[in-house]
This record gives structure tokens, C-alpha cells and sequence, in this order.
């Protein structure tokens, strides 16, 4: 198994999705799992966006066996650095009269397009160059002699698949600047590096004939099977683009605080249905369930609340230590202490680790004073003479404060919400015998009584 990502841009969500079931399929039967970097494009290409690639599958443990930083048996792993293999292979093709030299423009072959788009017809090459050649031209790219028939191949999700070859038009294999394109390079690699299952996106399904008739025009073994993804889609239907849909950036999930055991675990559910209500998964559990037999033909729709629900499950399962953390990225104001004391509260309400630095930020910022009323001050008022000789920790606080709760008939709700305020300048917070007992009992006293009237 492999994949092949463009460095193009920051790392995809279609990325960490292929690469997911590549290795879950790998794993399952003891295969191997090869990361190939598609680096063709000479305008786009990035070696930070490379790099990337690599931080980002890392994070999320989708490890590879063979790859650039790696090697392995079947070297180099950059494609750039494959262009002679595919030259040669070029002339091969040339040699046995698979494949001519094509030397029109590309004002000529748009002249094609629009005659064809005016005679309503689909737009399919002339092949001008394999009949009639012109004599005074050094500048040529390589055209695949498209053999027709049909093209017949197993999809692991759809069944067995067939594309008619006649509506194909003769397709370049190499541009006229010496590199490979796709169509060509993938399938010339997936052989010589001895791909038995090509696991991919579905956008790729019609790229699967064209790169076939290459396999079998240069006598090399077909892959065993293909399984073609369904495409992740944005909430409005399309598919999720790196131009478009900011939450196809992976590197975002990060930096919002999703764990990466939750990311796989949403990831293998779009597009796949285990069959069971079960839909908290670790990477054991879905290496030993997994198939293609479930796994869906249409499109998945993301769905945040879904990511964050998943997410949230991932949170309240793990152990207080690894949580604390965890958290320390999100809280580098506070000290290790401080972030295991509030990890029992933040458990409750958090959905993503970044969001305890909006529960937490009171602990190293001022809050602005609220503007409460004298019923709200005299609730205040009470709590501070409750809480005056309270041992400080979140017990004690809450016995002391349910105290007056019963003395005084006040909903807790209207006693706690003056006391919040004041505390952390938000209406929301953790439970308010946490939110005083994670500052220190002199600063949160301070803050209380400054909104009591002398």
C-alpha cells in the first residue's frame, strides 16, 4: 500500500483520511505501508509543505515503513527524483509504438477544444500528430497511443468496474518540459515498487483506466485491487478543497486542541459504518473490524459536532496525568499543579483542549470589574463571610457555599452568577467551588469583596 500527496500546500484531511485506511488495510495483513511524495509540479512544490506532510502524519501515529526520510527497497520515494525511470519508460513506449511525439501548441489543441465544444461533441485529441506529424518542429511532449476496447478492473467498495477505452483520447505521459504527468508517473511507480492494492480517493476512479492501459502497455502486473474512498464534503456538499474549506487544513485540529486518537477514530467513521452502535474506536479496535465491505459509496459530509462529540469522549476516558499533559501547550501561563488541579472540572466541560484556556485565563489575567447591583453585592457579600475561614479546595468551597444557599432560600444560580462575574468576567466558568479554589484564597477574596460596598 502507498500514498502519494502533492507538497503543494498544508497537509490535507484527505491525506490523514487515505492514509488511515492504507495502514489500517496494511496492518491487517502484515503488509507494508509506503509514503511516496507526488513533487512533479515544479511551481507549487514546497519543501516546507513536505515537511508538513511528515509533522502532521506523525502527529496523528499514521507511521510509514518506506519513504523519503526512511528509504527502502524500492528508493527513491521523491518523484523528482524518479524522472529518469520515467523517461526511460517513455521511450520505451515510443520504441514499440505505444506512444508518439506530439508537437502542437497549445493554441492549436484549444482550436480542437473549441471546434469540438461548437459541434457538441466530448473533446477527444485528432491524434494529427501520430498521422500527419509536422517536420519543422524540435518541441515535443509524449502522447499515449490509446489502444481502445475496454478497460476492466476490482474495485474493493464497488464491484468490478468497466470504462469504455474508445471515449479516451490519446493522453500525455510526458509534458514538454521532460517531467511525467500524474497519469503517468503513478502507475509506473505503483509497478516498480510492487503496489498489490492502490487505496485512494474517489476522485481518482476515472484516473484508474488511463493508468491501467499504461500497466498493461508496459507488460507490468496490474495491483491486485483499488478501493476508491468516498470524497470527505464540506457542510455545503462540495468537496472539501484546501482553497475553500479552512477545515480541511490538518494541522488545524491541532492547534485547536483535537486529540489525534479522536481525529483517526472520526476519520475511519466518515465513509465507514462498523456495523454496530459501538462509536468510540481505538486504532486496535478498528485494525481488527475494519472492511471494505462497509465502507459507503457516497460522499461524507464533515460534521464538526460530531468531530467534537467524539473529541469530548476521547477527553472524559483519559487519565487526570496524561490529560494535565496534554494541556500544558494550551496553559503556558499556569503551572503543572495548577492544570492538575483543574483537570477533574475541565473533563466535564471541555470539547477540545483549546478550550481550557478560555475556563482558565482568569487565573493569570485581571478581569474588569462587573457592574452588579446592591441585591448582587449582597450575595456577595454572604459568600465571602462563608467562605472567610473555609479550608481552601473545592469541597470545603461548595459545602460552604450550599450552606448559604439553605439559609437564605437563593437559587444557586443567582447566588453564583455575581460570584462568577466577578471572579472571571464571564457568565460561564467551571463549577464555582473550582473556579475559587484554583485561584489563590487571598486574590479570589480580594476580587469578592472589591464588588462589596464599604
Amino acid at each position: 500500500m502507498r500514498i502519494a500527496p502533492s507538497p503543494t500546500g498544508f497537509a490535507h484531511l484527505g491525506t490523514a483520511s487515505t492514509a488511515l485506511y492504507n495502514l489500517l488495510f496494511a496492518r491487517q495483513r502484515e503488509g507494508t505501508f509506503a509514503l511516496r511524495i507526488d513533487d512533479t509540479d515544479l511551481e507549487r512544490n514546497r519543501p516546507e509543505y513536505e515537511a508538513l506532510i511528515y509533522e502532521a502524519l506523525r502527529w496523528l501515529s499514521l507511521d510509514w515503513d518506506e519513504g523519503p526520510d526512511k528509504g527502502g527497497p524500492y528508493a527513491p520515494y521523491r518523484q523528482s527524483e524518479r524522472v529518469d525511470l520515467y523517461r526511460q519508460h517513455a521511450v520505451r513506449l515510443l520504441d514499440e509504438g505505444k506512444a508518439y511525439k506530439c508537437y502542437c501548441t497549445q493554441e492549436e489543441l484549444e482550436a480542437e477544444r473549441r471546434q469540438a465544444q461548437f459541434e457538441k461533441r466530448p473533446y477527444k485529441y485528432s491524434r494529427r500528430c501520430l498521422t500527419n506529424p509536422p517536420t519543422d518542429r524540435g518541441v515535443f511532449a509524449v502522447r499515449f497511443k490509446v489502444p481502445g476496447g475496454s478497460v476492466v478492473f476490482t474495485d474493493m467498495i464497488r464491484g468490478e468496474m468497466a470504462f469504455d477505452a474508445e471515449l479516451i483520447g490519446d493522453f500525455i505521459l510526458m509534458k514538454s518540459d521532460g517531467f511525467p504527468t500524474y497519469q503517468f508517473a503513478s502507475p509506473v511507480d505503483d509497478a516498480l515498487m510492487k503496489i498489490t492494492h492502490v487505496i485512494r480517493g474517489e476522485e481518482h476512479l476515472s484516473n484508474t483506466p488511463y493508468q491501467l492501459m499504461i500497466v498493461d502497455a508496459l507488460g507490468y502486473e496490474r495491483p491486485i485491487a483499488y478501493a476508491h474512498m468516498p470524497l470527505i464534503l464540506a457542510k455545503d456538499g462540495a468537496k472539501l478543497s484546501k482553497r475553500k474549506h479552512p477545515e480541511s487544513n490538518l494541522m488545524l485540529y491541532r492547534e485547536q486542541g483535537y486529540l489525534p486518537e479522536a481525529l483517526i477514530n472520526y476519520l475511519a467513521l466518515l465513509g465507514w459504518n462498523p456495523g454496530t452502535a459501538q462509536e468510540i474506536f481505538t486504532f486496535e479496535e478498528l485494525m481488527r473490524i475494519f472492511s471494505f465491505d462497509r465502507v459507503q459509496h457516497a460522499g461524507a459530509r464533515f460534521d464538526w459536532e460530531k468531530l467534537n462529540w467524539i473529541n469530548g469522549e476521547w477527553i472524559r476516558a483519559m487519565v487526570d496525568g496524561e490529560l494535565a499533559k496534554r494541556l500544558q501547550p494550551f496553559l503556558s501561563n499556569l503551572d503543572e499543579a495548577t492544570i492538575m488541579r483543574a483537570v477533574p472540572a475541565l473533563k466535564t466541560r471541555m470539547t477540545k483542549l483549546a478550550d481550557a484556556t478560555e475556563y482558565l485565563d482568569y487565573l493569570w489575567k485581571e478581569p474588569d470589574m462587573p457592574a452588579l447591583d446592591a441585591e448582587q453585592a449582597s450575595r456577595i457579600d454572604m459568600a465571602v463571610d462563608a467562605l472567610k475561614e473555609v479550608p481552601w479546595e473545592p469541597e470545603p468551597i461548595e459545602h460552604a457555599l450550599e450552606g448559604v444557599v439553605e439559609r437564605t432560600g437563593l437559587s444557586k444560580n443567582k447566588l453564583y452568577t455575581p460570584i462568577r462575574l466577578t471572579l472571571t468576567g464571564k457568565k460561564v466558568s467551571l463549577p464555582i467551588h473550582y473556579t475559587l479554589a484554583l485561584l489563590p484564597k487571598e486574590i479570589a477574596m480580594t476580587r469578592l469583596m472589591r464588588a462589596v460596598p464599604a
